[in-house]
C-alpha cells in the first residue's frame, strides 16, 4: 500500500513539473528575419502620374535587402500603346548606379502629348559579393492631359 502511495505521489510530482516548465521554446525577437523571395531586392516601386500640359512625373524606387555593392537601373524608358503593343519611344536614363548603399531613387519628368497613353518601363539592378539580380517593372498606364 505504501508503494502505491509513493507511486501516485511521484506521478503527481512529475505532472506538476511538466505543467510548470512548458516544452515549447521561444526565439528572441531581436533576430527575426522574414522570408524573402529575392536575395538582393527587397522592394520596387514604379509610378507615372500626369500633371498637365502633357507632362508626366515618373517615380522609381528600389530597396535592397541590405547595403550592397551596386544598385540602380539598367534603363528607364517611356512606352506608349501602339497597335495593341507597348513600344518604347524614349530612354530617360541607362546604366545609372549607386554604390555601397541600400536604396536608390530616380524621379524625373517626361514631356508628352496630351491625350496619349504612356507607361514607364524600368529594369532595376542589384549586385553584391559576386551575385546579381535584375527585376523588370512597369507603371500603371496613364493618359497625359
Amino acid at each position: 500500500m505504501l508503494c502505491k502511495k509513493k507511486l501516485i505521489a511521484l506521478l503527481f510530482t512529475v505532472m506538476l513539473c511538466m505543467l510548470a516548465s512548458p516544452l515549447a521554446s521561444y526565439a528572441s525577437a531581436d533576430n527575426v528575419q522574414s522570408p524573402q523571395a529575392s536575395l538582393y531586392i527587397r522592394s520596387t516601386s514604379v509610378t507615372a502620374q500626369a500633371i498637365g500640359n502633357g507632362t508626366l512625373v515618373l517615380e522609381n524606387k528600389l530597396g535592397a535587402t541590405r547595403i550592397v555593392d551596386q544598385l540602380g537601373v539598367k534603363t528607364i524608358e517611356v512606352q506608349t500603346l501602339r497597335n495593341g503593343y507597348w513600344q518604347s519611344i524614349y530612354t530617360i536614363v541607362k546604366n545609372d548606379y549607386l554604390y555601397d548603399t541600400g536604396t536608390y531613387v530616380y524621379d524625373c519628368y517626361y514631356y508628352g502629348t496630351p491625350g496619349t497613353q504612356y507607361r514607364s518601363y524600368v529594369e532595376f539592378y542589384v549586385a553584391n559579393d559576386g551575385g546579381s539580380e535584375t527585376k523588370i517593372c512597369t507603371s500603371d498606364p496613364v493618359t497625359a492631359y
